[in-house]
């Protein structure tokens, strides 16, 4: 390694506390203005107030939830303990759930707030995909739909919380005082996908989470409204499997259809 590279290459250690970067210094010349520890501290510290304010962007629900001191106090403990490999910060926090579920196990809903906005992010950021209506089927003699599988746009996930952390997030997001953190008495499901440029979600049932899965994992219709049966009749599975598939025509959630 030449003499730069390893000046760079100690830097960088320096900014990220590791040890290689403690003899840094050596290489920084002092003034009479200010020293080169000081001088130094200036570019430590800016580094870490840049990353904060990014993950303060990535998770401004959670920063509001938990408060600007204690989100600080997360965020650099999260930087030292993820030191950041991207070069588009855009990407660094998507650990975040899986820290606080270790730093803050005593405040469950934390993680579950980081987990739904980094997901809605996600959702927002996913690839452009074509939109499948219901016009699009009508082609499609009612016969041959038991055989027709569907592609869903990638932005879809499933996020599952214990605690009432969307209406926090909602009453947040609409600039009103939240409730306050309170465990639901049964797990919620909760959709999240892209309708045009907006990020989407709402409460499912889990009867839909179901059938969802099974179609998005490649099962026909007919597959589908026959694992419905198991928990209704026929003629009733087979309407609301046919209900699920034009609600998810109409949020724009299936990109394209085929027929075995």
């Amino acid at each position: 390694m030449n003499h730069l590279a390893q000046l760079q290459a100690d830097f960088q250690a320096y900014l990220l506390d590791d040890a290689q970067g403690t003899s840094f210094i050596e290489a920084v010349v002092d003034d009479k203005k200010v020293g080169a520890k000081k001088r130094l501290s200036i570019y430590h510290n800016a580094y870490r107030l840049r990353i904060i304010e990014a993950l303060a962007t990535a998770y401004p629900k959670l920063n509001a939830l938990l408060g600007d001191v204690l989100f600080d106090n997360i965020a650099r403990e999260y930087i030292s303990a993820y030191p950041s490999t991207y070069r588009n910060l855009r990407w660094y926090g998507n650990q975040m759930r899986e820290h606080l579920l270790t730093t803050l196990p005593q405040h469950p809903i934390a993680a579950e707030m980081a987990d739904f906005e980094w997901t809605l992010s996600l959702a927002f950021d996913a690839e452009d995909v074509p939109e499948l209506t219901l016009q699009d089927l009508a082609t499609i003699p009612p016969e041959n739909w038991a055989d027709l599988s569907f592609t869903f746009q990638p932005a879809i996930k499933i996020v599952r919380t214990r605690w009432n952390t969307i209406p926090i997030w909602q009453a947040l997001e609409a600039d009103e005082t939240p409730t306050k953190p309170a465990q639901e008495s049964t797990y919620q499901s909760w959709l999240i996908w892209r309708k045009k440029f907006n990020s989407q979600f709402r409460l499912v049932t889990e009867m839909e989470v179901i059938a969802l899965n099974m179609a998005m994992a490649g099962a026909t219709f007919g597959e589908v409204c026959e694992s419905l049966e198991c928990e209704m009749d026929e003629e009733e599975a087979m309407t609301t499997a046919a209900q699920y598939l034009a609600t998810w025509l109409q949020e724009g959630m299936i990109s394209a259809v085929k027929q075995k």
